[in-house]
C-alpha cells in the first residue's frame, strides 16, 4: 500500500541538531523493529517460536507474522500530537501536510510518554482487526511497557484525549500505519485467544523492548515507496547488527545423547579417566527419556560433583527441550567468580563448533582478570575465532541476562520478578532456558520466598530448573517443589537424593544414590572467649599444617587475627574478610587459594582467620578448623573445607584425623551467643547447640540431613530445664514474628504471579529503582534480600592536599568530572560495601555531610555508571571521622571501626 504524505511525514527519530535535517520516519522505525523481532526470532532455537505459537493459539508462522507485526507497533503512540511536538523541525514539516492540533499537547519535561499513548490506541485497532477485547488490551499493555514500566490507570485516562493523542485525522493516520505493518508482515487472521497474560505477556514485552533496543542502533536508510522491499533490507541490517553484537543462531550443543563419562572425559587422564560419581550417574538415570522441562532439586554433601551433573543436566535438557542456554545463580559474587571458571572450562570443550557468549553478572565483574580475557572484541565477525567470547554489549547488567550462557548472583534472577525497570527483558532472556541455582540452602526467609516465585515463572516460561543444596529443611524443600507444579510429596528416599519434577506432571520421582565415605569429624567444644580460642589454634598450628578459624563477624576475625600475628612460633597467620576495599579483597581472594586451595602451595604451619566468606564454594582444604557456633546447615557447609581433598598422612602432619573445634559450644546453663545473634536467628542457635552440644563426633554424609531436619524441622528434645524451654519459647516467638514478616513481604513483592490475571490490569506498580547504573548488586537497594541495610562507600587518600588512591599518593584522581570507564574501574577497585549503623542511617547523613565537608561535588560522581550508588570517603592519615564514628583503613585488618572517644574498636562492628 502507498502511505498518505502525512503517513511519510511523521518522524520517530531525529538528530536533533547534530546532522542538520537528518531524520528517520516513523513508518521505517516500525518496519526496522519489526524485522529485528524476525531476525530475532529465526535465530532462536524452534521451540520459541513454538511457545509464541502457543501463546496466540496459531501456527508457527502466522503467530511469528502477528508477533513481530505487534512488536513494531510498539512505537505507533508517536503518531500523536504528544510525540510529534518534540522536534520543531519535524512539528512544521508535519503540519505542512495539514495533520496538525489546536490545543498545543502537554509540552516537556512533563509531556505524555509515546509509550502510554501506544497502549491506550491500539486496542481498538486490533479489535478492529478481530482480536478480542481483553486480548487486546493485553498485547498493548505489553508493548507499551517497553520503556521499563506499565502504564498507570491515569496515565491511560490521559492518553485517551484528543489533546494528546489528537483528533480523528489522527486516529486515521494511525489506522493507516497499523495497517501497512500487518500488510507487509502478511498476518493472516487473527488469533482467538481471549487472554494473553502470564508467561505469553512476558514473552512479547521482553521480545518488543530487545528488538527496538537493536532496531533503534540501526542507521537512518530512506523508506522509500515499497514497504516490503524496505522491509527485506531492514531484516538485512537486524542480521549484520546481530552478528556484530554477538547474538548468534541458538543451537543445541549435544544434538545426540552422550554419556555423562563421555561429556566429562577432558577432565581426567590417561592413567586415571574421568568416572561418573553416584550422584552423576543418578542424574544421568533421570534424565533418560525425558521430553518436557523439568526441575532437578539436588540435595547431597559438598564434593560429589554437583556442578558437573548441572552441566550435564543443561546438555541434555537443551537437547530434550531446545533450551536456548543457561544461566548459573549463586549467592555471592566470590562464588560466582569460581563458577564462571568451571563454566569456561566446561563451555570451552562443549562450544568449540560455534561462537559462545559467556558472561559475569555481578557488581565487581569488570575487576574479574577471567572475564576481562575473554572480552575482546575482533574488528569484524570474520576475524572472530570459534570459541567463548564474553560480548561487550551484553554485559550491562539489564540486557546480561539475554546472553546465551551467563554466570552471576541470584540476585540477577531474582529482579526478573520484582518491579524493577525492564524486569520482563530480564525474565524474557531466562525464558526457555535452564536455570542453575545452586546454594539454594543458603538464603534466608525472604529471599527463598522470592525463590519460589522466581521457580513458578521459569516453569510458566518453559525453562528447567536445576536446584543444588547441601541439605534443605523439609518445608523449604517442598515449598520449592510445588513451586514447580509438585503434588503430593513423600520421603521416600533418604539423603543424598535428587528429586526430579517434569512440567504439567505432579507426581515427583526421587531417587537416592551412596555419597563417598568421608572421614568422621571429631567434634570438640570451646568456650566462646576469644583468648582461649587463639591459644588453642595456636596449638594445633605449632604440630603443623593448615588451620581454619571461621568466625561470626568482622571485628572478631580482626581481634583474633591481631592475637595470632606475630607469634613468636614461626606460624603464618592470613586474614580474609569482606571489609576491604573490592581489589585489595579479590587479591585475598586469590592468595587464599594459592595457599589452601586444591593446588595450593600449602604453607608447614599456617593459620587462616576468616568470616562467613569461605563458607560457600571457595575450594579450600584444612587440616584442622575452629569455627564459632553458627546455624547446624553453616557450621556443616564450613566444615566441607576440612579433609577436604586427599592428601597422605604426611601431608595432614599428625592431623589425620579431620577435627572439628566450636567455639560456645562449652558453657552452662543456656548460652549467649554475642554479636552472632545479629546474624542468625537466636533460636536457630539455641537449637543448634542443643543439637551438638552432646556428640563427639559427626558422621559424614549420614548425620547431615538428621541434624538439618533436627534444627529446623523436629520438636525440641524432651526433658530440658525451664530456663531452656523459656528461652526457647521466647526466641521462637520472635523468629516467627520476623519469618511471618518476611514471608508477608516475599508474596507481594513479586510483581505478578503467572497463574493469576489481577497485575494484568492498569494499575500503580512499585518502581523499584533501575540497577543499570548500580554495578554493586545491592541487594537492600534492589529488594531481593533482606538483613541489614548497607552503602558502597569508595576510600580515597588525601595526600599532600589532593586525592590519591593509594596512601603512598602515587596514583592521583580528579572527582571534579565524571569519569571514563577505565578511571572509573580504578576508582570503583577502591569501594567496599558496609553496613555500619552510624553511615546508614538517617539516609546516610553522615556520609552525605563528609562530602560537603570535603567539597566533592556530587554530579560528576552520580553521572559516572560504575560510582553512581557509591559514596566517597576521604582518609587522612588512614582515617576518616563522619559524625561520632571513626573509620580506619588498616593495610593488614582492613576497615576498622573506632569511637571518637577513646579510639577503641566500637563494640558493635560486624
Amino acid at each position: 500500500m502507498r502511505l498518505s504524505e502525512a503517513a511519510r511525514a511523521l518522524w520517530a527519530k531525529s538528530d536533533r541538531g547534530q546532522e542538520q535535517g537528518t531524520w528517520h520516519p516513523l513508518m521505517a522505525h516500525l518496519l526496522d523493529v519489526a524485522a529485528c523481532a524476525e531476525v530475532i526470532l529465526e535465530r532462536e532455537p524452534p521451540t520459541t517460536l513454538e511457545l509464541y505459537a502457543r501463546d496466540l493459539n496459531l501456527e508457527a508462522q502466522q503467530a511469528k507474522a502477528w508477533v513481530c507485526a505487534l512488536a513494531g507497533l510498539h512505537d505507533i503512540g508517536k503518531a500523536s500530537p504528544a510525540f510529534q511536538q518534540k522536534w520543531p523541525e519535524g512539528k512544521e514539516r508535519l503540519w505542512a501536510t495539514g495533520l496538525t492540533w489546536l490545543i498545543d499537547p502537554t509540552p516537556p519535561p512533563h509531556d505524555l510518554s509515546h509509550s502510554v499513548i501506544s497502549e491506550a490506541v491500539l486496542p481498538e485497532l486490533l479489535e478492529a482487526r478481530g482480536w478480542k477485547y481483553r486480548a487486546a488490551r493485553n498485547v498493548a499493555a505489553a508493548v507499551g511497557e517497553h520503556h521499563g514500566f506499565r502504564a498507570t490507570g491515569d496515565d491511560l485516562e490521559k492518553a485517551g484525549t484528543t489533546r494528546e493523542k489528537g483528533n480523528a485525522d489522527w486516529d486515521g493516520v494511525r489506522r493507516e500505519l497499523f495497517e501497512a505493518v500487518l500488510e507487509v508482515l502478511g498476518v493472516g487472521e487473527a488469533p482467538t485467544v481471549r487472554l494473553y497474560g502470564g508467561a505469553a505477556f512476558e514473552r512479547l514485552a521482553g521480545l518488543t523492548s530487545f528488538a527496538d533496543w537493536i532496531g533503534s542502533s540501526l542507521d537512518f536508510h530512506p523508506l522509500g515507496d515499497d514497504l516490503a522491499e524496505y522491509y527485506r533490507e531492514a531484516k538485512a541490517r537486524a542480521a549484520q547488527k546481530l552478528d556484530g553484537i554477538g547474538w548468534f543462531q541458538r543451537k543445541t550443543l549435544m544434538p545426540e545423547p552422550r554419556s555423562l563419562e563421555e561429556v566429562f572425559a577432558y577432565l581426567g587422564g590417561p592413567e586415571a579417566p574421568f568416572r561418573a560419581r553416584p550422584l552423576q550417574a543418578a542424574i544421568e538415570r533421570l534424565l533418560e527419556g525425558v521430553d518436557r522441562p523439568a526441575l532437578l532439586l539436588v540435595e547431597a554433601p559438598m564434593g560429589e560433583g554437583k556442578t558437573e551433573a548441572a552441566f550435564y543436566a543443561h546438555l541434555r535438557l537443551q537437547a530434550a527441550n531446545g533450551h536456548r542456554g543457561m544461566y548459573v545463580a549463586l549467592p555471592t559474587q566470590a562464588t560466582g567468580n569460581l563458577m564462571f571458571e568451571r563454566a569456561r572450562a566446561f563451555l570451552g570443550r562443549w562450544g568449540q563448533a560455534r561462537r559462545l557468549d559467556l558472561q559475569l553478572l555481578h557488581g565487581a565483574s569488570e575487576l574479574v582478570e577471567a572475564y576481562q580475557e575473554i572480552r575482546v572484541r575482533p574488528n569484524s565477525p570474520e576475524e572472530r575465532e570459534e570459541g567463548v567470547e564474553a560480548q561487550v554489549w551484553f554485559s550491562h547488567r539489564k540486557r546480561g541476562l539475554l546472553s546465551e550462557y551467563a554466570v552471576g548472583t541470584v540476585d540477577q534472577a531474582l529482579l526478573g520478578i520484582l518491579p524493577t525497570k525492564h524486569q520482563f527483558v530480564r525474565l524474557w532472556g531466562l525464558g526457555n532456558r535452564v536455570v542453575v541455582l545452586d546454594e539454594v540452602h543458603a538464603y534466608d526467609t525472604y529471599t527463598s520466598g522470592l525463590i519460589e516465585s522466581l521457580v513458578r515463572w521459569l516453569r510458566a516460561l518453559d525453562s528447567s530448573v536445576v536446584l543444588m543444596s547441601a541439605t534443605l529443611p523439609r518445608a523449604r524443600r517442598e515449598n520449592l517443589l510445588r513451586a514447580f507444579g509438585a503434588g503430593e510429596i513423600t520421603e521416600d528416599k533418604p539423603y543424598p537424593r535428587i528429586t526430579r519434577v517434569l512440567k504439567d506432571d505432579p507426581r515427583p520421582v526421587v531417587e537416592t544414590f551412596e555419597a563417598r565415605k568421608q572421614p568422621t569429624l571429631r567434634l570438640r567444644a570451646l568456650p566462646l572467649d576469644l583468648e582461649a580460642l587463639a591459644e588453642k589454634a595456636l596449638e594445633q598450628a605449632r604440630l603443623g599444617g593448615c588451620v581454619a578459624c571461621i568466625v561470626n563477624t568482622v571485628q572478631r576475625a580482626q581481634e583474633l587475627y591481631q592475637a595470632l600475628a606475630g607469634n613468636p612460633d614461626g606460624v603464618e597467620a592470613y586474614l580474609f574478610h569482606a571489609r576491604y576495599p573490592l581489589e585489595e579483597r579479590l587479591n585475598r581472594e586469590q592468595l587464599v587459594l594459592a595457599k589452601f586451595g586444591k593446588q595450593g602451595q600449602r604453607p608447614k604451619r599456617a593459620i587462616l582467620v576468616a568470616t562467613q566468606v569461605v563458607e560457600q564454594s571457595l575450594d579450600l582444604d584444612f587440616d584442622v578448623m575452629f569455627t564459632d557456633l553458627a546455624p547446624v546447615d553453616l557450621v556443616l557447609q564450613r566444615a566441607g573445607r576440612l579433609h577436604r581433598h586427599v592428601r597422605s598422612a604426611e601431608e595432614r602432619h599428625p592431623h589425620t584425623e579431620p577435627v572439628l573445634w566450636v567455639a560456645g559450644l562449652a558453657c552452662e546453663g543456656v548460652p549467649g551467643f554475642g554479636t552472632a545473634e545479629r546474624i542468625y536467628e537466636r533460636y536457630v542457635l539455641l537449637r543448634s547447640w542443643l543439637a551438638l552440644q552432646n556428640r563427639t563426633q559427626i558422621e559424614l554424609p549420614g548425620d547431615i540431613d538428621r541434624l538439618v531436619q533436627e534444627v529446623y524441622s523436629d520438636p525440641w528434645p524432651q526433658g530440658l530445664s525451664e530456663a531452656w524451654r523459656g528461652a526457647l519459647e521466647q526466641a521462637r516467638a520472635r523468629m516467627e514474628k520476623r519469618d511471618a514478616r518476611d514471608l508477608d513481604e516475599a508474596f507481594y513483592a513479586p510483581f505478578g504471579d503467572p497463574d493469576e490475571t489481577d497485575w494484568l490490569e492498569p494499575q500503580d506498580f512499585t518502581r523499584l529503582p533501575d540497577d543499570e547504573p548500580n554495578p554493586d548488586d545491592d541487594p537492600s537497594l534492589l529488594k531481593t534480600r533482606k538483613g541489614r541495610p548497607s552503602v558502597t562507600v569508595v576510600l580515597l587518600h588525601k595526600v599532600g592536599g589532593r586525592l590519591c588512591l593509594d596512601a603512598g599518593g602515587q596514583q592521583p584522581v580528579s572527582l571534579a568530572a565524571k569519569l571514563e570507564l577505565a578511571e572509573a574501574k580504578r576508582v570503583f577497585a577502591r569501594s567496599v560495601k558496609l553496613s555500619r549503623h552510624e553511615l546508614v542511617q538517617n539516609d546516610l547523613e553522615a556520609l552525605r555531610a563528609h562530602r560537603k565537608t570535603h567539597g566533592l561535588p556530587a554530579k560528576p560522581w552520580s553521572e559516572t555508571p560504575l560510582l553512581a550508588h557509591a559514596h566517597p570517603v576521604v582518609l587522612e592519615g588512614g582515617r576518616a571521622v563522619l559524625g561520632e564514628l571513626v573509620l580506619e583503613l588498616h593495610p593488614e585488618l582492613g576497615v576498622v571501626y573506632r569511637n571518637q572517644l577513646g579510639g577503641k574498636p566500637c563494640p558493635r562492628s560486624t
